[in-house]
């Protein structure tokens, strides 16, 4: 497996599995609260036996970028940043449970045709966060981690998660208390042609629990829309 960290200057950084192919579109998976760019290492280790491409992006606050997450649409600007300055032009973007909630900002803010394709990772179209948890973060003094979690709370797509039209999968875990499956069965009911999978026995950290059936609940979609992704390197 090729997994290297490329900073991108002026931007950001990247942790990038390449793949063997050449000509096929990237996907993008975004962390989710308090996590960096190491987030889905499980799952990468999984698509690399698949010659898939993957980039994950470190947010803001994170591998000594400066700043914090403010909300979802900033930070589907700085992916798209990331992407630009990398020279890739159209991708698969996906996220897990926050990093979902900037996923859906991509998909619906894409006027252009960038986005081939949604990857939604125990995620929901509204994110409320018990006040507990935000208590528990702020006595922690991660001030980064803080932001990250009010800016899930202010997330709320409900009214528009129906707008995207790209080729998307849902995948969530039976077994999942912080984004259960109703969440799942939501966006697969309002995003017309998605794709719902339910892992039984998985929790919310099912990329990394359960990292070979959720690269397994990826292909098909990554075989659809990206130009051989998700194909056996041979």
């Amino acid at each position: 497996m090729r997994v290297v960290d490329v900073a991108v200057p002026g931007v950001g950084v990247v942790r990038r599995l390449f793949a063997s192919t050449r000509g096929q579109l990237p996907l993008v998976l975004v962390p989710g609260c308090g996590c960096d760019h190491h987030a889905f290492d499980a799952l990468l280790e999984e698509l690399s036996l698949h010659d898939v491409e993957v980039l994950v992006p470190a947010l803001p606050g994170r591998a000594g970028i400066a700043g914090c997450v403010t909300s979802a649409s900033s930070s589907s600007a700085y992916v798209l940043r990331l992407l630009a300055a990398l020279g890739i032009g159209r991708a698969v973007v996906g996220g897990h449970s926050w990093g979902g909630a900037v996923a859906q900002e991509l998909a619906l803010d894409d006027v252009d045709g960038r986005i081939a394709g949604l990857v939604l990772l125990s995620t929901g179209a509204r994110l409320r966060v018990a006040q507990a948890m935000l208590d528990a973060v702020e006595a922690s003094g991660d001030l980064v981690a803080l932001a990250d979690w009010r800016a899930c709370h202010r997330f709320d797509r409900l009214a528009d998660v129906a707008r995207i039209q790209v080729p998307t999968v849902v995948v969530v875990g039976a077994d999942d208390v912080l984004t259960p499956p109703r969440y799942g069965q939501f966006l697969h009911e309002r995003i017309a042609g998605s794709s719902l999978v339910l892992l039984e026995g998985a929790g919310h950290e099912a990329p990394t629990t359960h990292a070979v059936a959720v690269a397994t609940s990826l292909l098909p979609l990554l075989r659809r829309v990206a130009g051989g992704v998700g194909s056996s390197p041979g």
